[in-house]
């Protein structure tokens, strides 16, 4: 529990809570150790008892920064806040512009666009020599072939500025590129900026995630886990482990080290930063920088499987303070999420009462309304209609366990 030089607890201003399932128990961890405002594009409802007071803003348009900050003013009216914060992607150039304007401690503003803008990072760890990738940026077609031409086929073709794998594409060949580029330009930018579309070259590898708590020019890794990869070539993460047996050696130390380095060369701070790393026969190499944790129910599966509280560390974080990381290191936990198989009426998710019994079994949930009609990726990216949770002794077991759950959780309607 964090307390000020007075002995209470100091506070946060919070800006964007995401959505319930993802992002409640992140939220709570804070709590637990912080007081909290939130500044929000939604009226609060699940939040409402996890916070000391909320406030709207319009998230819209160019008016945005200047909303929030009126939001924040008649919110902070009275109250002493310690820093802003936020864990939520589409809020983190917000909250950083927030707090060099109320003169908070927060991510730097630079950072945190450099974090959403993927063809600056590109340019800076390339320009530094900490992980060098061909990248060249374009904004038609015909660069964009040219592009291809010089890169060479296998390739990554993806939009400038979006996350979580957004109109991102593996092309294999040149007959495949024209589509590919058409669906990273026409991505749904869910009220990001993304001007341009990046072709890179493919990097062979296992990929993985390590999230590095970062504050004063340190950065420690305290979260990692391993991808389950879906609906090839379009690099959707159907999922992830943590946890014992996550990860190989090489990994946690080559790759954890090139994590930390590039978040510090990014000048990002007062956060829980989220890094893709893949490791290549060349050596580890930045897949993505993100200027906020991992997302994806990411919390609870890291409490569960290695007692660490992510939302814990996010306060530490931006209040400056070292992280607190002690965890239990033999048992791995894990998430699947479910797909339909094509465009149907969700009915909800297979009985499987003898899965549902099984003790490795933490929770078996629906993320859609009965009766609605759903879309598997690529076509939808978000298209899930629910997830499974397992836990075991080593993530090869819980690997194996959310695979049979996978096959026996189908998807019901038509």
């Amino acid at each position: 529990m964090t307390h000020d030089s007075a002995g209470s607890r100091e506070t946060l201003l919070v800006v964007g809570s995401g959505y319930r399932a993802g992002h409640e128990r992140l939220l709570a961890q804070m709590a637990a150790d912080a007081d909290l405002l939130l500044l929000n594009p939604e009226p609060v409802t699940w939040q409402r008892h996890l916070v000391q007071a909320a406030g709207v803003f319009d998230a819209c348009g160019s008016g945005a920064d200047e909303n929030a900050l009126r939001a924040a003013k008649a919110l902070l009216d009275r109250r002493r806040v310690a820093a802003v914060v936020t864990y939520e992607e589409t809020m983190v150039v917000t909250a950083a512009r927030l707090a060099r304007s109320l003169g908070l401690p927060g991510v730097p503003v630079a950072a945190a666009e450099l974090a959403r803008d993927k063809h600056r990072q590109r340019t800076l760890l390339g320009d530094t020599g900490i992980s060098p990738t061909r990248s060249l940026l374009v904004h038609d077609l015909a660069a964009a072939r040219r592009a291809a031409r010089e890169i060479g086929y296998p390739l990554m073709v993806k939009p400038r500025g979006l996350s979580g794998s957004a109109g991102v594409r593996r092309v294999d060949e040149e007959s495949q590129f024209d589509a590919a580029f058409d669906a990273a330009l026409h991505a749904d930018k869910m009220g990001l900026e993304s001007e341009g579309i990046l072709v890179e070259e493919f990097l062979e590898g296992f990929e993985f995630d390590v999230d590095c708590l970062v504050h004063d020019g340190t950065a420690t890794p305290v979260s990692w886990a391993r991808k389950i990869w879906a609906y090839d070539p379009y690099p959707v993460e159907a999922g992830f482990i943590t946890g014992n047996g996550t990860l190989g050696r090489a990994e946690m130390t080559e790759g954890f080290d090139l994590a930390c380095r590039s978040v510090l060369a990014a000048g990002i701070d007062r956060t829980v930063a989220h890094v893709e790393v893949k490791m290549t026969p060349a050596g580890p190499r930045i897949i993505e920088l993100n200027a906020r944790p991992g997302g994806d129910i990411a919390s609870r599966i890291v409490e569960l499987a290695r007692g660490v509280r992510l939302g814990s560390l996010l306060v530490s974080a931006a209040l400056g303070r070292p992280p607190q990381t002690a965890s239990s290191g033999d048992r791995a936990a894990g998430i699947r999420f479910l797909y339909p198989r094509s465009r149907q009426r969700f009915d909800g998710l297979a009985e499987a009462a003898t899965l549902r019994g099984r003790p490795w079994i933490h929770e078996i949930s629906e993320l859609r309304p009965r009766g609605e009609t759903v879309t598997p990726p690529p076509e939808d990216l978000y298209g899930r209609v629910g997830y499974v949770m397992a836990t075991g002794p080593h993530a090869d077991e819980v690997e194996d366990r959310l695979l049979l759950a996978h096959h026996e959780l189908r998807v019901l309607g038509s």
